[in-house]
């Protein structure tokens, strides 16, 4: 029984990890772009476009997710 309550407490952790990683990514969606951070500003990064700024790993994802929650919520509303 012990090794269940063990596995079981294990996924709740990684469960846990996980939902506070989406809802990180979901308020806070872009960083500091790694490949421009120390170099001069003279010609523009390929991965930024100049911004100095790029997503997360998952933000794409985590956005999508959450409009499609908020649209089976609206559609769901006015049936």
């Amino acid at each position: 029984m012990h090794m269940i309550e063990t596995a079981l407490e294990v996924a709740a952790v990684i469960l846990l990890a996980v939902l506070g990683w989406a809802v990180f990514v979901l308020f806070k969606p872009y960083r500091e772009c790694r490949w421009c951070r120390n170099r001069r500003r003279g010609r523009r990064c390929w991965r930024c476009k100049g911004t100095r700024l790029t997503q997360r790993l998952g933000a794409k994802q985590v956005h999508k997710v959450k409009l499609s929650l908020l649209q089976a919520r609206d559609e769901g509303r006015y049936q």
